[in-house]
């Protein structure tokens, strides 16, 4: 009897060591997981969440999480939305649950955004990673590594007689792409 006591003792034993092998080795299989997160995949669960954004120049902006790029993300406010580099946070409050987006990892670029706004021929405001506005109008083009702006009026469309130049600003420099619908 003694020994089958002795023999269920040590098999609880390399039972439970067994058991504590497995769970470290699923703590350290999830702590790796989290180490090759990046940003926007751990933003993807805020969408529609009410967030609060530090930008590097010191500006807050706020709004819903409307949409997720590869490098890029979208709050909307009312009618206004702007579109945000990623390059250009420093800080990120979420005020509000969001809603897990599906599986897929956002595709769509900056540039591709950029682009999107360029054939809509959208009028936009941009404001610079220093806090400044850097220029206002409608967006001509979005080039590889900069954006050319017609400058007009903010209440102006864009036609001839209205342009009073343009800009051409380096993405590198911007901190938010404003669209006013």
């Amino acid at each position: 009897m003694r020994w089958e006591s002795l023999f269920e003792d040590l098999e609880a034993q390399l039972e439970a060591e067994s058991a504590r092998e497995k769970t470290s080795e699923v703590q350290e299989a999830v702590r790796v997981e989290r180490a090759r997160e990046e940003l926007i995949q751990r933003l993807s669960p805020q969408i529609n969440a009410h967030v609060e954004v530090q930008l590097l120049g010191g500006e807050r902006l706020h709004g819903r999480l409307a949409a997720l790029g590869k490098d890029w993300f979208m709050l909307r406010r009312g009618e206004v939305e702007e579109l945000i580099p990623v390059h250009a946070l420093a800080g990120w409050t979420q005020r509000t649950l969001g809603q897990r987006q599906d599986a897929r990892e956002p595709r769509i670029g900056l540039g591709q955004a950029l682009r999107m706004l360029v054939r809509d021929r959208a009028r936009i405001t941009v404001g610079g990673i220093d806090g400044s506005l850097l220029a206002t109008g409608t967006l001509d083009q979005a080039g590889r590594d900069f954006l050319e702006i017609a400058r007009h009026e903010r209440d102006e469309y864009r036609r001839a007689s209205v342009l009073q130049g343009s800009s051409l600003v380096p993405i590198p420099v911007v901190a938010w792409v404003r669209r006013e619908n």
